[in-house]
C-alpha cells in the first residue's frame, strides 16, 4: 500500500456548496466551423477553403489560418502560421503581465469566446530566443512571443484542470497569432451541493486509488475548484473538485515522479473523476512447441 504524506496545510472550502452543472458538447460540423471562422475574420463562404476531418477533430484552413474543432469536447484551435511563434531575429517583446492581460481580455470579448466577469488572468509564458557567438558566449536573449492564459470562473470559483482555459498567443508587435479554448457550455443546473467532503477524505480516496503500489506519495498541494478535462475528453457534468498534486516516489527509490488526483469535493458528488488504475492482466504462458525441446 502507499504511504501519505502531507506537506501542505488542507484547508475546506467556505461558504455555501456550489452546484453540479450539466454540460453541453459545442456541435462539430462544417457549419459550425465556417460560423466561428468567419467571426475570426477567416474567409469562410460555402466551398472556400480546406476542410479536413478525422476522428478527433474537424479542421478548417485557408492560406496560412487553420481552425480545428475537438469532437468530444468543442474545444478550438486557431492558428496564424505565417506569424505564429516566427522570429525576425530583431524583435524583442517587453510585455508586462498585466498589460499581456488586457490583451487577452480584449481579444477574448471582441470574438465572444468568453463573457469578461467569467475568466480571470492565470498565468503568462515567454518564449524566449538566445543567440550567442561562435565561442559559446551568450550574446542575445530575445522574447518574440507571449502566451496568455486565462482561466474559466464559474461561480465565482476558479475551474482548475485542462480545461477551463483560454490561451491567447501575441507576437512582439501585440497582434494575437492564435489561441485554443477549452471551455464547455453549461447546461443547467444538475444538482444543488448539500455539503463539501473534507480534502483528508479526498487525499484518502487517493491512498485507497494506489492502494496497490508499494510507493510514498507527498502531497505538495491541494487545490479546490470546478474540474473541467481536456480537448479529447467527453464530460457530463462540471463539478466541484480537489485537486491533489504529490511526488510519487517508489519504494525501491529508482524512480520518482510527479502526481496528480483529482477527487470530488461534494458529499452528494456526480461520481468519481480520476478513473480507476488499470489492472495489468498476466500473460498467459505460451505452450512449447516441438522445436522448443532439446534433442536427447
Amino acid at each position: 500500500m502507499a504511504d501519505i504524506k502531507i506537506n501542505t496545510k488542507l484547508t475546506s472550502p467556505k461558504g455555501k456548496p456550489a452546484p453540479i452543472y450539466r454540460l453541453t458538447t459545442r456541435r462539430v460540423n462544417e457549419k459550425a466551423i465556417r460560423e466561428l471562422a468567419n467571426r475570426l475574420g477567416m474567409q469562410a463562404e460555402a466551398k472556400s477553403g480546406l476542410l479536413r476531418s478525422d476522428a478527433d477533430k474537424l479542421t478548417f484552413s485557408v492560406g496560412h489560418l487553420e481552425l480545428s474543432m475537438h469532437r468530444a469536447s468543442g474545444a478550438v484551435r486557431f492558428i496564424d502560421r505565417a506569424r505564429w511563434q516566427v522570429d525576425d531575429r530583431q524583435s524583442d517583446l517587453k510585455i508586462e503581465d498585466a498589460v499581456a492581460s488586457r490583451l487577452a481580455q480584449t481579444f477574448a470579448r471582441k470574438y465572444e469566446l468568453a463573457p469578461a466577469a467569467e475568466t480571470k488572468f492565470f498565468k503568462a509564458a515567454r518564449l524566449h530566443v538566445a543567440e550567442a557567438t561562435r565561442e559559446g558566449k551568450e550574446a542575445s536573449d530575445r522574447v518574440i512571443d507571449v502566451a496568455v492564459a486565462l482561466q474559466r470562473l464559474v461561480e465565482n470559483i476558479p475551474v482548475d484542470g485542462p480545461g477551463g482555459k483560454i490561451v491567447v498567443y501575441f507576437n512582439a508587435q501585440r497582434e494575437m497569432t492564435g489561441f485554443q479554448q477549452v471551455w464547455r457550455e453549461l447546461d443547467g443546473v444538475y444538482k444543488r451541493g448539500q455539503s463539501y467532503r473534507s480534502p483528508e477524505s479526498a487525499v484518502e480516496e487517493m491512498a485507497a486509488h494506489f492502494a496497490k503500489k508499494r510507493a510514498l506519495i507527498e502531497v505538495e498541494e491541494v487545490r479546490f475548484g470546478y474540474f473541467e478535462d481536456g480537448p479529447r475528453s467527453k464530460q457530463r457534468y462540471l463539478q466541484p473538485a480537489y485537486v491533489i498534486i504529490g511526488m510519487l516516489s517508489a519504494a525501491d527509490g529508482q524512480g520518482r515522479k510527479r502526481t496528480i488526483y483529482v477527487a470530488p469535493a461534494l458529499t452528494n458528488n456526480a461520481g468519481r473523476i480520476t478513473p480507476p488504475l488499470e489492472v495489468k492482466r498476466p500473460q498467459r504462458r505460451r505452450p512449447e512447441t516441438e522445436a522448443g525441446y532439446k534433442e536427447r
